[in-house]
């Protein structure tokens, strides 16, 4: 356990304490990923600050043009939000993916996000919902394309004390569909994961974007696959050759969960599968 926890109540607060605070800080949201990682003896921190309850950091908030989920919003109230449901099918579909149901009362997009991990079922989700982040640091905000958050496995764009205030996701009628492939069918890392979401209009798609999780150095947009869908009737056939093309854009490894050729294959089984649940 760390030596220190603080608790703040509001970003102002966070920044007046931060240089009182030991150097080997980092941040508390849900704690699923940090608690596990103390646990087994790899969290080197001595102080963690605790967000979790920073009010600009709990609301999911609708515009005219936007859906903004808070990072600190818990995965089952995102799970039980009419507005995600509404605009974000591929995030809806990838929560049941998302740990345990009791994990989710506890867990955060945020965390999800800073804990850079490529296989995050819901980064991977909100890649192809072409969602952006928003970062904040001492009163000075950034906002990135997600996709460009992740810099390789637990590496990310953020700097040091910079907060994740949230994710926006543009707001446009779009199908959904996410796949994983796991140990099991539900509670289990991915070997393997896609998201998809597709604008269709007469059986044409019109646009879509493939994100790939466990299969690459960082949850991965498959730019090529996306733009060959764009145009192309929603069919069997499109599905299936959309699959052998997304094989080549993704580089997965041979670990301790799978072989990387089994999961190369996987990735185009998933995304035809994914495809074909659209129609």
């Amino acid at each position: 356990m760390p030596e220190i926890i603080v608790k703040p109540s509001t970003l102002r607060e966070l920044w007046v304490m931060l240089p009182e605070l030991p150097a080997a800080r980092r941040y508390l949201a849900g704690g699923t990923d940090i608690v596990t990682a103390d646990n087994a003896g790899v969290e080197p921190s001595r102080c963690w600050v605790d967000i979790s309850a920073l009010p600009e950091l709990g609301a999911i908030k609708e515009t005219a043009r936007a859906l903004f989920i808070g990072s600190c919003v818990k995965i089952s109230k995102i799970e039980a939000s009419a507005a995600v449901r509404k605009w974000c099918p591929a995030l809806t579909a990838a929560i049941p993916h998302f740990a345990s149901p009791s994990l989710r009362n506890m867990a955060t997009l945020g965390g999800n996000a800073a804990n850079g991990s490529p296989c995050a079922d819901g980064a991977c989700a909100l890649i192809a919902e072409g969602a952006f982040i928003f970062l904040a640091l001492k009163g000075s905000k950034r906002r990135l394309l997600l996709k460009d958050f992740f810099l390789g496995p637990k590496k990310t764009a953020l700097k040091k004390d910079e907060v994740i205030l949230g994710f926006e996701i543009p707001k446009r009628r779009h199908a959904g569909a996410y796949f994983k492939l796991g140990p099991r069918a539900y509670f289990g890392i991915s070997k393997a994961a896609v998201a998809v979401t597709a604008e269709i209009s007469g059986g044409v798609i019109r646009r879509a974007a493939v994100a790939l999780g466990s299969v690459a150095p960082v949850p991965l947009l498959a730019v090529k696959t996306g733009a060959w869908l764009a145009g192309r009737a929603l069919s069997p056939g499109s599905a299936a050759l959309a699959a052998a093309l997304v094989k080549t854009e993704v580089a997965p490894i041979t670990d301790a969960r799978s072989e990387a050729g089994y999961r190369r294959e996987m990735c185009g089984v998933l995304l035809e599968r994914a495809l074909n649940s659209l129609t």
